[in-house]
This record gives structure tokens, C-alpha cells and sequence, in this order.
């Protein structure tokens, strides 16, 4: 890294992951404490969400709100429909809309992008202009999941589909040193390079897999549930649990993993932070939202592991 003459301007990189985004906020607390303040932040899906909110000076109102989610909070947050995806993404959209009541992208306290993907192109977007809701929900639009917005004639979803973890978009709004959260890394339990072959995952080992969906300790719903009874397609009186057809939430749930983790570990190759912070979150889904402290306590807990590196860098005492 070339030296400086002056204090380096320092860039927040907040990657997507759905509920793991949780973990954010932790990072970003150590981070504070730390004494080490971002003066850009950029963010992709879940990102997107935390880093507006913290630009905006919001950070203890949202902690606060995700550690009184329960799961059945969740649910009713759910606008289920069929059309352009499972999610309208309405009710969650307007609890952060009433925060935020109208504001722009350029009021908030410090520089902000979010990142989302053109449809029909793949072209990636970086929205820094313009509604700051807006921006958050054509970024966090996980396409099956929440329908695409159309944004000054085009169709965007989630920008995880083209950049992950925007650090090229942190460089371009001149930040000197990049921090950058990945929630990513051991996502695939050990079945992809790089994943923590046996060791447990850090964040409640005893968790369902991905995508599973339960409410007070059963499935729920249904419908969206793997099915007992049959294996391919096939009558089974007890087929063993990884034979049994995966629930559609559960598919979709795993395949955005695999999507996630090769196009982030492709991106920061060419694209590398200064100071890559990875969560260990293997063991939460990307719909356990209603997790939140393990998640942020997991986050603070990936910055403390890096702060060595982060005051040599920074030539903090």
C-alpha cells in the first residue's frame, strides 16, 4: 500500500448475506470502538440495508429493532405472493421507509452506494444518488425471492449477482484503505476451498440446515418443507433425512450460498481489500433473521480477530 501524507480516507465494504447481515452491526460497533470511523460506506443486499442505516446515524435504532425479532415477527413481515417473486418485500421496506421518511441518498452523514444488478444486462449498478429506500430494496431484491424494481427504465435485483462485496465500488469513491465484511467464507461447511473443514460452525451449531423454516420448534409451514414420504419421487416409510427432497426454501436458500461464494472469492481476487473481516456464520441461514445476536456477536468478534492487522495498517497505537 503506498504511503500516505495525510490520514488515509477509509472505506467500509459491507458484502450481502441476507439475515448473516446482522453481523454487520457488530463489526461496525468494534470497528467504532476501535477508533477507527469509516468515512465511505458501501454496501451490497443486507449490506446495503445496514450501511444506509448507519450513514444515516441509526445504528442503535436498528440494533435494537433486529434483537427484538422473533420469528413469528418474522413471518408477519412476509407479504407472500406469486408474482415476480415469493416476497413483494413491501412490509420489510417500510419499516426502514418510516426511518428514513423520504430521505436522499446525498443527506445522509457520509458518502453511501449501494449496489444492485441490471436484469436484463447483468450490468452492475451503483446507486449514490436519489431515494435512499429505493436504493436499499433494488439491492436486497434476491431474485425468486423479492420482485425486481424498475429503476429509470430498467429491471434491478440484488446486487450479490454481480458484486458481492463492493470493494471496486469503495476504491471509486476514493477511499485510500478498504475494510471490507465478507459473510461468505465457510458458508459451504467445508465442501468448497477455504471452507473450515471440521470445525463446528460458530454460530449455533445445533441449527437446521439452510432454509429450513420452523416456528416453535416445527416445520413451518408445510408447504414449504421437505417431504417426508418421498425420495425422487419414489414412496419411502422413513427415507434418511439427506435423501429426503428439499424444501423450496431450502433449495433456494443453498444455491444462493454456492452463487454467493463463488462470485465473491472471484471478485476480491481481482478486487482485493485492504482488510478482509470474515465472519464465521456457517451455521445460520440467510432466513434466520430473527438470530440477530448471535450474528452481530460474531461480528464484533471477526473485527477483534483482525484489529491487529487493522492498527498496523492504520498506525494506531
Amino acid at each position: 500500500m503506498r504511503r500516505l501524507t495525510r490520514a488515509p480516507r477509509i472505506g467500509l465494504v459491507l458484502g450481502g448475506g441476507a439475515a448473516r447481515g446482522w453481523a454487520h452491526i457488530g463489526a461496525i460497533r468494534a470497528l467504532l470502538e476501535a477508533g477507527v470511523r469509516p468515512d465511505v460506506v458501501c454496501g451490497t443486499s443486507i449490506g446495503a440495508l445496514v450501511g444506509a442505516v448507519y450513514a444515516n446515524g441509526d445504528l442503535d435504532w436498528l440494533e435494537e429493532w433486529v434483537s427484538r425479532l422473533t420469528w413469528q415477527t418474522v413471518v408477519r413481515l412476509l407479504d407472500l405472493q406469486i408474482s415476480g417473486g415469493l416476497l413483494g418485500g413491501k412490509k420489510v421496506i417500510q419499516v426502514f421507509a418510516n426511518r428514513f421518511n423520504g430521505s436522499e441518498i446525498g443527506a445522509l452523514k457520509m458518502p453511501y452506494a449501494a449496489v444492485a444488478t441490471e436484469l436484463d444486462t447483468g450490468r452492475e449498478i451503483w446507486l449514490q444518488d436519489g431515494s435512499v429506500v429505493d436504493a436499499v430494496r433494488a439491492s436486497i431484491a434476491i431474485p425468486g425471492l423479492f420482485t425486481p424494481v424498475w429503476h429509470e427504465g430498467v429491471w434491478l435485483v440484488d446486487g450479490g449477482l454481480s458484486n458481492p462485496v463492493p470493494v471496486s465500488a469503495a476504491r471509486a469513491m476514493r477511499a485510500d484503505f478498504v475494510i471490507a465484511i465478507d459473510l461468505t467464507n465457510d458458508l459451504l461447511n467445508g465442501r468448497d476451498l477455504g471452507g473450515l473443514v471440521g470445525e463446528p460452525p460458530a454460530v449455533d451449531p445445533d441449527a437446521p440446515p439452510p432454509g429450513s423454516l420452523r416456528r416453535n420448534g416445527k416445520p413451518w409451514p408445510k408447504w414449504l418443507q421437505p417431504n417426508p414420504d418421498y425420495v425422487d419421487g419414489d414412496a419411502e416409510t422413513s427415507p434418511e433425512p439427506s435423501a429426503r427432497v428439499p424444501s423450496v426454501l431450502s433449495s433456494m436458500a443453498q444455491s444462493i450460498d454456492i452463487m454467493q461464494v463463488r462470485i465473491t472469492r472471484s471478485r476480491l481476487a481481482g478486487e482485493p481489500a485492504d482488510i478482509l473481516i470474515q465472519p464465521r456464520l456457517g451455521g445460520m441461514s440467510i432466513f434466520d433473521f430473527h438470530r440477530a445476536a448471535p450474528a452481530i456477536a460474531e461480528g464484533r468478534a471477526a473485527v477483534e480477530r483482525m484489529m491487529p492487522a487493522i492498527r498496523a495498517h492504520l498506525g494506531l497505537d
